[in-house]
């Protein structure tokens, strides 16, 4: 089957996908039963069977342990065996950023903010203000941040899965769901729109757009090393710390992109359809690459982009050499106004682990309102321009748009309006 048949098939119709087994349990966390699936649908099937659900399965919710929603297959593929998932019914709530502190803040004694229901109305009320606050109770107890495996620190893997073995795998592992929760709230947008349902020719280039995204961030592995202190710089001699995992410009063994690559030997059409959104960058081959390039609609071309690969000057964490991590500011401003208050490092403890969830990588051109309605929109021009399209990714994956901060300094109305010709390094 040739590479243009290949695509044809993939947009028109369902894809096999490998069979994957799941931690299922309620919102209540009641259960917890072993549920295999190979989709979203066929999840939810089998969980309102599990736990007796009579709900139509459109109405059902399936959530992350982190609050994350599981909403659609693309997601739902780049799950891991034996993540711990929960079941959500119509009518039922999850517990919220408050419920979640107040149980941290409980077992951790700190005696005002244990009050009972005085503690909870103080979470609830304006929670976005209070979370500074939260900063100066946590334990400040320095002596494990260092610390990087299970056995070292038990008790900041509380929770996590069995296979998280070391801090720094975990962050990686965070920042990468952050990256991808980019690119497929991105696609379903592409997809929603008008363009892409109506406009044979504009819905190609965006296909091509989407399978550059998706290729060009496994070679750039999700950008999990900006939560990954590993990758942090040293601060006497500038450069970038080297680990155990290897050279700083090379992959390394806690990145998950290690787990499964594609292999460039011969595969049969049916293999080909199974991995085809498990292809690594680097290992796309040259004949595919070609393929690509030969996609054509009424005879105009598509471009094919190219994937590169970064330096190992841009492969940095948003951290120092501790996990330290430190507020960049409101999306218009030069620094965090707020100064050393809006710090936090979530090596140190479970806590901070948690408090560091409601830190946000903030679109300052957003991504909603403007980078993909722009993209949209250039897709109905002839041809989509490499640089826009290049220019388009940086804006929605990398630290060139993208600013850590504090809840505080997360300002939710409108941003930047334009990606062309903007310097935002």
């Amino acid at each position: 089957m040739s590479f243009t048949n290949f695509i044809a098939k993939f947009m028109t119709s369902e894809v096999k996908h490998e069979l994957k087994g799941f931690k299922m349990t309620d919102v209540n966390r009641t259960r917890k039963v072993g549920i295999a699936s190979r989709s979203l649908q066929e999840l939810k099937r089998k969980a309102c069977l599990k736990f007796n659900v009579t709900n139509d399965i459109a109405e059902i919710n399936i959530y992350l342990l982190d609050g994350s929603l599981i909403d659609d297959d693309e997601y739902f593929r780049t799950l891991e065996s034996q993540t711990t998932l929960i079941l959500q019914k119509p009518g039922e709530k999850l517990f919220s950023d408050a419920d979640l502190l107040y149980e941290i803040l409980k077992k951790i004694n700190i005696d005002y903010l244990t009050a009972g229901e005085q503690a909870y109305k103080f979470l609830s009320d304006n929670l976005k203000k209070k979370v500074a606050i939260l900063n100066t109770v946590l334990n400040t107890d320095d002596s494990k941040t260092t610390f990087s495996k299970r056995d070292d620190h038990p008790e900041w893997f509380k929770g996590l899965e069995s296979n998280v073995l070391t801090k720094e795998a975990y962050m990686h592992r965070r920042c990468q769901d952050r990256i991808r929760g980019y690119l497929y709230k991105a696609i379903e947008q592409i997809k929603a729109s008008n363009t892409w349902l109506t406009n044979h020719e504009a819905r190609a280039r965006l296909y091509d757009v989407i399978n550059y995204f998706k290729l060009q961030l496994k070679e750039d592995h999700y950008f999990g090393y900006y939560f990954d202190r590993s990758r942090a710089y040293k601060k006497k001699v500038n450069h970038l710390l080297d680990t155990t995992d290897g050279a700083y410009n090379e992959c390394y063994s806690h990145c998950p992109c290690q787990i499964k690559l594609f292999k460039t030997e011969q595969k049969t059409d049916q293999e080909i359809d199974t991995l085809e959104d498990e292809i690594d960058a680097k290992k796309v081959s040259l004949d595919n690459q070609r393929e690509i390039r030969k996609i054509t609609v009424d005879n105009k071309k598509i471009p094919s982009h190219k994937i590169f690969s970064r330096r190992g000057s841009e492969e940095y964490a948003l951290c120092d050499a501790r996990g330290e991590f430190k507020c960049q500011g409101i999306w218009n401003a030069t620094n965090c106004a707020y100064g050393e208050k809006h710090k936090i490092n979530p090596y140190r403890s479970y806590e901070e682990l948690v408090l560091f969830s409601t830190w946000n990588l903030d679109h300052k051109i957003e991504r909603s309102r403007t980078l993909v309605p722009q993209l949209i929109k250039l897709s109905e021009e002839d041809l989509i321009k490499s640089d826009d399209v290049y220019e388009c990714y940086s804006n929605l994956f990398t630290v060139k748009n993208l600013n850590l901060v504090h809840i505080i300094c997360h300002d939710k109305g409108s941003h930047m309006n334009n990606f062309r010709n903007l310097d935002l390094k």
